[in-house]
């Protein structure tokens, strides 16, 4: 999390702050991205950084939330859209997130921090313990009478923690597809992401399949 001398700079400082670090972590993943390039893209004096973030993966760990609070935004306007209905809110919210980090403007970003993820042990904490810290209430907005489980805060952290790990490994793997030159990875992301809902929705083994033969 930032600082809180991060967070009494001026909304002006704050947001060229962060810009200069979306510019770098677009440049190169976030452990071969400079602080000092960061510092001078930003304009703010040399040793200031560490007042405002605990170090690079920190402030890029910022950045993905400040994306995250968007995708919660949309979240809400599409379960409200679907009246409540968890499975079906849940594949128009993937799409929304897999053709913004798709977006030119984006890509750069959105493909080095896949790339931080599966490779740095440090990004993941961080990323973790922000998350854990931002999490939101808001099973009022689910129809509960289309689930199958009680749907309590442990259920819904859960829950919310299962499709996100299903999103993470879809889009993963479109950048890997991107990366191999596989043929349209944008539809196998949808897809792929379709199918692992499609499981968890109904599930895979047929009645009766737990018995002994």
């Amino acid at each position: 999390m930032p600082k809180q001398t991060f967070l009494n700079l001026p909304q002006e400082k704050q947001q060229r702050l962060l810009s200069a670090g979306f510019e770098e972590f677009s440049r190169v993943p976030a452990m071969e991205a400079s602080i000092s390039n960061i510092i001078k893209l930003a304009a703010i004096p040399r040793g200031s950084f560490y007042q405002y973030f605990e170090d690079k993966f920190d402030l890029q760990a910022y950045l993905v939330m400040q994306f995250s609070q968007k995708w919660n935004q949309t979240w809400h306007t599409l379960l409200q859209r679907h009246q409540g209905d968890f499975f079906a809110a849940v594949p128009p919210l993937f799409k929304e997130i897999l053709d913004m980090m798709t977006d030119k403007k984006n890509y750069a970003f959105w493909k080095n921090t896949f790339f931080q993820l599966r490779n740095s042990k440090e990004m993941r904490k961080t990323l973790h313990q922000q998350r854990c810290s931002k999490h939101n209430d808001d099973r009022e907005l689910i129809d509960q009478h289309k689930l199958r489980i009680e749907l309590t805060k442990r259920n819904y952290l859960l829950l919310k923690r299962q499709i996100t790990t299903m999103m993470i490994q879809s889009i993963s793997m479109y950048f890997m597809a991107e990366h191999l030159k596989i043929d349209d990875p944008y539809h196998e992301a949808i897809q792929g992401f379709n199918t692992l809902l499609n499981w968890l929705q109904y599930g895979i083994q047929a009645e009766g399949g737990n018995q002994d033969a």
